[in-house]
């Protein structure tokens, strides 16, 4: 059978290496074989989005995090981090999970299964 399904890319071999690429910030993007990614760690939980503002397409590398919420550095718009909803739209919000294995990123696309 065909159809939409959650697969999952190893991005890190461990949370310390996930650590390591935030250098005392608390968002960073990653170069991902799918696109670039926004990586966010706020109060030990981590989040991880499409690297694009759904308002203008615009790149989202130089956001900040206000009230658990990703800031678009071009027009101020407010996405949360729990579901990506903000102003009528939505950032594209990836799943992850970490286990002993590694960092794993999920990201949803048509297959069989």
């Amino acid at each position: 059978m065909f159809g939409y399904k959650l697969r999952w890319y190893r991005l890190f071999e461990s949370q310390a290496e996930l650590d390591e690429i935030f250098f005392g910030k608390n968002t960073t993007v990653y170069r991902s074989m799918f696109g670039e990614v926004l990586l966010v760690k706020q109060q030990n939980k981590y989040y991880a989005f499409e690297n694009k503002c759904p308002h203008q397409g615009k790149p989202l590398n130089d956001c900040w995090i206000e009230n658990d919420q990703v800031v678009c550095p071009f027009h101020q718009y407010h996405y949360s981090l729990e579901n990506g909803r903000g102003h009528g739209l939505y950032l594209e919000k990836y799943e992850l999970k970490i286990d002993e294995t590694g960092v794993y990123l999920g990201k949803e696309g048509w297959g069989f299964f």
